[in-house]
Order: C-alpha cells, then structure tokens, then sequence
C-alpha cells in the first residue's frame, strides 16, 4: 500500500526549481517528468527520489494553473518526515488558508470557483469533514460555474462521501454541461473502487 501527503500548494510564484531544492536537502535525484496533456486533463509532473518507494513531486495543476508538491512512499513515517521538510522549506497553504480562501470570495463567483477548485486540490488525504462541506454547498450554487468547479474539485481525493454528491449532480443538475461531467467523475470513482475491490 502506498501512503501520499497531500498535495499542498504553493505560491503562485512557485516552480520546479523551488521542489529541486527540497530534493537536494534530501539528496533524492530527479527520477523522471511527464509533460502536460489537457486533453486527458494529466498535468506537468516533475518526480525525484532515490527510489520508487519514496518520491517527492511537484505538479502545476492543469485546472488551477495551481503549483503543488506532494509525497508518496511504501512507508507513512517516511512520508510525514519527508513532508514535514516539505512544509517547513516552501510554506505552502494550510487548510485552514484554503478554508478561508473560498468563504472570503464567494460572493465573487469567479473567485469562488478558482477557490473551489483549490480547495480539492490541497485537500486532506482522509476525509475532511469542512472541506466536504464547502464543497457541497458549492455544488448547490445557484451559478453554474460554481456547481462545476465543485464537481471536479471533487476529483482530487478519493472520499467515498463524494459519491452520493455526484450523483445527485450527475441526475438533477439544471446544466447539462454539470451532469455530464458530474458522470464522468463519478465513473472513474466507481472504477478505483472496482480495482480496489479486485474486481
């Protein structure tokens, strides 16, 4: 089983070169990097590690535009370590900074779906009882915007609480567009629960 931080977020500023630091004070060489496909919505990904048991990765998310770092690995002490000296070097956005990111610009929706979207980007791995929330009522907005910034915000963490949400949006969504793309997320949730189930 593989442990992953979660994605934190880093200053709008922030690049690849900033993540390398952090490998250099780890000693983890670059192992690898994916360019960007928006077509299947796969962003730019830059990997180091002194294996594929523990990497640090940094990502510009390709809906936010959005700079992140996350760590995985085999082992979860070594992947808090690894992140703690993550957090500690780039000082990336806390949850409690996203949480009042998206209230102090709901009333702006454009703002509000930039938020909403970053708010599932750098959201916990395990469930989060606040940000669920925020999303929620996000996806009961009456802009349209909104209500599909909070479906693909929900693709960023595997919360099985997200599902009875989506499929709701997937059914009763007044835009067609938030249906559709309601479904598509809510597929490649039931897929990574099939695989998980070894079905």
């Amino acid at each position: 089983m593989d442990f992953r931080s979660r994605r934190y977020l880093l200053e709008p500023r922030a690049n690849a070169e900033d993540v390398a630091a952090v490998a250099r004070t780890l000693r983890w060489p670059l192992i690898g990097e994916m360019p960007e496909n928006a077509d299947r919505l796969e962003s730019h990904e830059v990997i180091w590690g002194k294996s594929g048991d523990l990497t640090l990765h940094y990502q510009e998310d390709v809906l936010t535009r959005s700079p992140a770092a996350f760590v995985t690995g085999e082992d979860q002490r070594r992947v808090q370590v690894a992140s703690r000296i993550l957090e500690q070097r780039l000082k990336p956005a806390t949850t409690e900074e996203l949480l009042e990111a998206a209230e102090a610009v709901r009333p702006s929706p454009a703002d509000y779906m930039l938020a909403i979207l970053r708010l599932g980007l750098g959201a916990p791995v395990d469930f989060d009882q606040r940000f669920f929330d925020q999303v929620r009522n996000a996806m009961r907005d009456t802009e349209t915007g909104v209500r599909y910034a909070a479906v693909w915000a929900t693709s960023y963490v595997e919360w099985p609480q997200y599902e009875p949400l989506l499929v709701r949006a997937s059914e009763h969504d007044p835009s067609e567009k938030v249906r559709g793309d309601a479904a598509v997320v809510l597929a490649a949730y039931r897929s990574l629960h099939e695989e998980g189930d070894g079905s």
